[in-house]
């Protein structure tokens, strides 16, 4: 049954990225399909997500996630801190669409992470680590100051990352929040502007998503 299941997932997700013009190839519908497959199974003993039909956690978890490639530019060497990963989304189909990417998985919950180092390791990710701290705690680590070229999330506020996010960032750096309005909350008390928003609807009615980038305000 599973089969048919797994199926109706990859009919959707490359249906669903076509219209928005992300060209997935074999081997990262396989990764993807692989993802879903281990998400599913882990979920039956974990909670990783509410979510159990197929078709909505395609679109919901999956295009969603790989929707951030509209706010990524094609900066080299780019790195990426998905804060508030959960089951791995934005951060990891992001990796398996743009394998050049160096990401790290920021989730404080050890079942959470246990689950992303497995599904890293069975689709042999490399330059992707797993972190189990909160964002707080990861700003004050040493290794953690002024090396990411993205900082992104789908579970937390813009409110909740942008005081920490000034020491995370690299220069020229950018955080990217989704949200299914405009920000309300003014970025500007924590040093950061809006620099672009992408607002497009989710397939099949699952709701309407804006993007917003936000860099430093000392920047042009």
């Amino acid at each position: 049954m599973f089969h048919v299941e797994q199926a109706l997932f990859v009919d959707v997700l490359i249906a669903e990225t076509s219209i928005f013009g992300i060209k997935l190839n074999p081997d990262q519908v396989s990764a993807l399909a692989s993802y879903y497959r281990e998400l599913d199974h882990w979920n039956q003993k974990i909670n990783l997500s509410a979510i159990r039909d197929t078709k909505e956690i395609a679109i919901k978890h999956f295009l969603d996630s790989l929707l951030y490639s509209q706010a990524l530019d094609q900066r080299k060497n780019a790195s990426l801190l998905d804060v508030g990963s959960g089951a791995g989304f934005p951060g990891l189909p992001l990796k398996i669409l743009a394998p050049e990417l160096h990401v790290t998985l920021l989730e404080p919950n050890e079942k959470k992470t246990s689950f992303l180092r497995h599904i890293i390791g069975t689709l042999d990710l490399k330059n992707m680590s797993v972190v189990s701290k909160n964002l707080r705690d990861f700003s004050r680590v040493p290794e953690g100051p002024g090396r990411f070229s993205y900082i992104v999330t789908r579970a937390v506020e813009a409110e909740q990352i942008l005081p920490f996010a000034t020491v995370l960032l690299e220069e020229q750096g950018r955080v990217i929040v989704c949200l299914a309005k405009s920000l309300d909350a003014d970025p500007g008390k924590h040093g950061f502007k809006v620099s672009r928003e992408f607002a497009y609807e989710l397939p099949h009615g699952f709701g309407h998503r804006v993007l917003t980038v936000l860099q430093p305000s000392t920047m042009s």
